[in-house]
């Protein structure tokens, strides 16, 4: 079983809509995106909550209609964990600004980044917390609360006005864009264009990075 996970601290109060929230350079965030976390063994859905600062891995199921039972998910599957996409800003370029998640996790006694990290299975990475918190990286605190960021997208309605949420979805070792496309009928000549021009740059990546997949809404 998966070991007992570090209290996380509450992350926020669920409202599945999609105001946006603009940023004073016209970064524009949302309060619904998906990460979409890749289940492997001995993880479940308690612990996969946990990390996102959700109380209940129950609320997941209204995202998550084909997974036949919560209790039981599989080594393999993937989970849609809700999250607001916000305007965020790293330390060190406090004016510029990305879309992501930023999520409160406090430190167990040893943890590092490396560590964190492995828990959100590519979602994030150890270089990117780093990158956003404050601490350096062998001097975090075992008491202190490192932000999770995860990055996300709200779409783009100069490509379409078709899809209004996101997930973000980390490729795995056998994974590129088209097969990704492939499963979640999305690979028509159409979607396609759409779905490259929202990953430029991804088209021939294989098994590492994050792409964003448009999601249906609840």
């Amino acid at each position: 079983m998966q070991a007992p996970l570090p209290l996380v601290l509450p992350l926020f109060l669920l409202v599945a809509s999609k105001t946006a929230t603009v940023a004073g350079d016209g970064c524009r965030g949302c309060s619904l995106a998906f990460g979409s976390y890749y289940v492997t063994k001995d993880t479940n859905l308690t612990f996969i909550s946990q990390l996102f600062g959700l109380s209940d891995y129950r609320d997941l199921a209204k995202y998550n209609r084909g997974l036949p039972n919560l209790d039981n998910a599989a080594a393999g599957d993937r989970v849609d964990v809700p999250f607001p996409c916000e305007c965020l800003t790293r330390p060190s370029h406090p004016a510029s600004t990305y879309l992501a998640a930023s999520i409160p996790y406090k430190v167990a006694t040893g943890e590092t980044y490396v560590s964190i990290a492995s828990n959100y299975n590519n979602l994030t990475t150890a270089d990117w917390l780093q990158a956003t918190n404050t601490y350096p990286p062998n001097d975090i605190p075992d008491v202190g609360v490192v932000n999770i960021t995860v990055n996300c997208s709200c779409g783009d309605a100069r490509i379409s006005t078709d899809y209004g949420l996101f997930r973000t979805f980390p490729l795995r070792d056998w994974e590129t864009l088209d097969s990704v496309a492939a499963t979640r009928d999305l690979s028509s000549p159409e979607r396609m264009d759409q779905l490259r021009r929202y990953n430029p740059g991804m088209e021939g990546a294989t098994g590492s990075g994050i792409v964003y997949i448009p999601a249906q809404g609840t």
